[in-house]
């Protein structure tokens, strides 16, 4: 275990390296991020539980991981990760997303990590459907591994920030006659809004005919009136590119005025697009801090 002085030096090294590498992400940083926090990772304190590569659909990529915690609490917490649209996985980088899944089942509550199927092989609406899948999987199993399927928070970071919107605030993608079957939702530094001229993740998901862009859009669908409401965590990390961040004060926007009230909102100082999802299981905390106090309000 480290001592707060080494630990507290790591965390200060950590946030140098992330603001030299400054506003941008692509590929190159992704991996400079996971090499900064890779280290930092510890293991859980208590006996966590994991079960691999649960199907949840026909789809070799519908499969989710299942973290149950040595005391669960009847929280349930389903997080979709990120990768442009066209990549990304649950056990990407090796030590990532298993730390995110195992500090939450630490804390108490069962964690859902889930792969969706990506484009260009699947497009619209496949992110959503599968995220609906997800919940519907939570929903009917949580139960059999300490959770309480009328307690499940849904997490998604960049585009599994999209999918996640996309599936909440559409009601297309909900059991017929039904709401979305959550209790919150954080959703962290994604694009919601589809128009314009697209970036290459986006066009080869949403397809190029501007047309269909309204329609396909999430934050179109989060500004409809609807009953189906619940708490709401809105995200941006300090360092995300500038088309990663308002995105995000626009739905905020649109929440707002559809509610008549601000949803929750965190600007996480000293992060980059993926520091916020890497730093979960090291000393840096605050992060992981954050989204606990949000789903022990919530749920």
């Amino acid at each position: 275990m480290l001592d707060n002085t080494h630990a507290s030096k790591e965390v200060t090294e950590a946030l140098r390296k992330v603001a030299a590498i400054g506003h941008r992400f692509d590929p190159e940083i992704l991996a400079a991020t996971a090499e900064i926090y890779t280290p930092m990772v510890r293991k859980p304190r208590t006996a966590v539980q994991v079960m691999a590569d649960v199907a949840y659909g026909a789809d070799a990529r519908q499969k989710l991981d299942l973290y149950r915690p040595a005391q669960p609490d009847g929280r349930v917490m389903v997080y979709i990760p990120g990768g442009g649209f066209v990549g990304g996985d649950k056990n990407g980088g090796g030590a990532f997303y298993g730390n995110l899944g195992n500090y939450f089942a630490d804390h108490g509550v069962l964690t859902i990590v889930a792969n969706y199927r990506l484009a260009p092989a699947a497009v619209w609406p496949a992110g959503a459907q599968d995220v609906a899948s997800v919940v519907a999987w939570a929903r009917a199993n949580a139960g059999s591994h300490g959770g309480d399927p009328g307690r499940i928070a849904i997490y998604g970071q960049s585009a599994g920030a999209t999918h996640t919107a996309s599936y909440l605030f559409d009601p297309q993608f909900h059991p017929q006659g039904g709401s979305a079957g959550v209790k919150a939702a954080v959703m962290m530094s994604g694009p919601y809004k589809v128009a314009g001229e697209l970036r290459a993740g986006m066009l080869a998901y949403f397809g190029g005919d501007p047309a269909t862009y309204a329609a396909r859009s999430p934050l179109v669908q989060a500004a409809k009136p609807t009953a189906d409401r619940f708490p709401v965590l809105l995200s941006i990390a300090e360092y995300d590119p500038g088309y990663l961040q308002f995105p995000t004060y626009e739905l905020a926007a649109a929440l707002t005025q559809r509610d008549g009230r601000s949803p929750q909102f965190a600007y996480f100082s000293g992060h980059n697009h993926v520091s916020t999802v890497m730093s979960f299981g090291t000393p840096q905390d605050d992060v992981g801090e954050a989204i606990l106090r949000f789903i022990g309000s919530a749920l």
